[in-house]
């Protein structure tokens, strides 16, 4: 290998793109331009890196892959941030992706759900994603308490969302956030999904599942965390651990809280991470979603 050049596993291990996705904006978008060895092997320049945090950047912002070549073309001061360049495609497109994960769900196809997944990320920023598939896999199957797609989509679920929360957890910052869920519930995957929600909101998470209450405390004061976010998705009281001096919010389906609560329950899906987490605290006590 050259100096200067890497390899395509190289580039997907740096940026977290996979290759699938890699070659997908090379050859159908013409986004980037790797050099090739006489074999025919992909090389990467490190200008090629840059470019490719670029497209990453676009993605999170809510910028069409389609659109992100002539973005980049026009240089950071041409960026759209009207409707029009951040708008999602029609429903018919997620409802033909979301059909065939079912289908290769159904035959238990892991390969099958891999390949939808990567050519939905190469089309449509990664946040847009997991709003219109991945959410809806998992308030589907997962649901289907004991069945085996059900938790063979679970499984996939975390995997593909541990991939992603790793490469973007490194990069996180803002307010430092702690997402749990109490004893007893080890829902991992809603709460991968809430995490990645709130990093789109600029908060740093901290993920915790299925902890006890006086170890709750304890880690809220040692990680320094500002805020709690618990999910719960029992139809049992769910009870906020006592003395806790950050702002308390929590999501979950069918959950309710203690009749002392100081926190106010609102149930369903959390979109937007609660409304910012209330705008950023603003509530006064303990406010939840």
């Amino acid at each position: 290998m050259s100096k200067g050049l890497y390899p395509i596993r190289t580039i997907s291990a740096m940026t977290g793109v996979n290759p699938v996705t890699l070659r997908a904006w090379e050859r159908r978008y013409g986004l980037i331009r790797p050099q090739r060895t006489p074999k025919g092997h992909r090389l990467y320049t490190e200008r090629d890196i840059d470019r490719i945090k670029q497209i990453l950047v676009l993605m999170e912002r809510g910028i069409p892959i389609s659109q992100a070549r002539q973005v980049l073309e026009q240089g950071e001061g041409g960026v759209q941030t009207d409707a029009t360049a951040a708008a999602e495609p029609h429903q018919d497109v997620w409802s033909n992706h979301l059909e065939r994960m079912n289908t290769a769900i159904s035959v238990f196809d892991e390969q099958a759900l891999d390949d939808v997944y990567e050519e939905a990320l190469s089309l449509f920023p990664a946040s847009q994603v997991q709003h219109h598939l991945l959410e809806p896999l998992y308030r589907r199957h997962a649901a289907r308490s004991g069945s085996a797609t059900g938790a063979f989509t679970c499984a996939w679920l975390r995997t593909v969302l541990g991939v992603r929360f790793r490469h973007r957890v490194r990069r996180a910052s803002g307010p430092r956030l702690m997402l749990a869920t109490p004893w007893g519930c080890h829902d991992d995957v809603a709460l991968m999904l809430l995490a990645l929600e709130a990093m789109d909101q600029g908060y740093r998470p901290l993920v915790l599942c299925g902890v006890a209450g006086n170890s709750l405390t304890s880690a809220l004061q040692d990680s320094g965390a500002e805020a709690l976010l618990l999910w719960s998705s029992s139809d049992d009281n769910l009870a906020i651990p006592d003395a806790l001096d950050v702002p308390v919010f929590v999501a979950g389906d069918g959950q309710a809280l203690d009749a002392d609560s100081t926190a106010t329950s609102v149930t369903g899906d959390s979109r937007e991470i609660i409304g910012a987490l209330n705008s950023h605290y603003s509530t006064p006590g303990h406010a939840t979603a």
